[in-house]
């Protein structure tokens, strides 16, 4: 499959796609307006983003399937814009429990911890990495259930399935799938998840790949 993106490790992963096989993309929202404070639910996207966005599925070469998104507002127009930049009109999937929650066991302690922990996102994956946090799922609870729900829709050959989510749950995967957070030091050295920047997947839930910065691993099972 060929695209064009922002981001080179993106084109060459989906370069590795077989063709005609079915795969998904699961990815950060695009460029947005200043968060001042908290989860900002309604912070847009910007002119860039939206432009960004429309180019990004301009240049997709497989026809898009299923589309997932955050219930955020710009996570909604990430998944608007991409669509309208390849002409299409088709519902877009609501997934709070998937793409914005699936780290939360508890929300009330979950958000305590947020708070207490002033929305350090690294501090927080670090320490789920490494001794869980009240009120969360584990990195590995919390991965399935984005898993599961990845691999249980769509999965028509020669389409790509598009999930849009936050920098979060993008950390979430890359602490479970490769080998980061486990030190302090592997997120000092490792750029945090970008806005637009996805991982890319094929196979099947059982038996998959993963393309992530020039890195591709193979998972069975897991």
């Amino acid at each position: 499959m060929k695209l064009i993106s922002i981001y080179e490790h993106m084109e060459a992963g989906a370069l590795k796609v077989p063709a005609g096989q079915n795969c998904k993309i699961i990815f950060r929202h695009s460029i947005r307006g200043k968060i001042e404070s908290g989860v900002g639910r309604e912070v847009s996207l910007t002119d860039e983003g939206i432009e960004l966005c429309r180019s990004f599925g301009k240049n997709l070469q497989y026809d898009i399937g299923y589309v997932a998104s955050s219930t955020c507002l710009r996570n909604i127009q990430t998944c608007e814009n991409i669509l309208l930049g390849k002409g299409l009109d088709k519902n877009i999937v609501k997934a709070p429990n998937e793409m914005e929650g699936p780290q939360t066991k508890d929300r009330f302690l979950s958000d305590k911890v947020f708070e207490e922990l002033k929305f350090n996102n690294q501090e927080i994956i670090f320490r789920l990495k490494n001794e869980g946090l009240a009120g969360f799922n584990s990195i590995q609870e919390s991965a399935k259930i984005m898993l599961d729900f990845m691999f249980s829709n769509g999965n028509v050959e020669n389409t790509v399935d598009l999930f849009c989510t936050h920098d979060f749950q993008m950390a979430l995967l890359y602490a479970y799938l490769f080998d980061f957070a486990s030190t302090r030091e592997s997120i000092e050295n490792n750029k945090w998840p970008m806005m637009l920047e996805g991982m890319i997947f094929w196979g099947t839930r059982n038996h998959f790949w993963c393309s992530w910065r020039n890195d591709i691993k193979e998972f069975i099972n897991t």
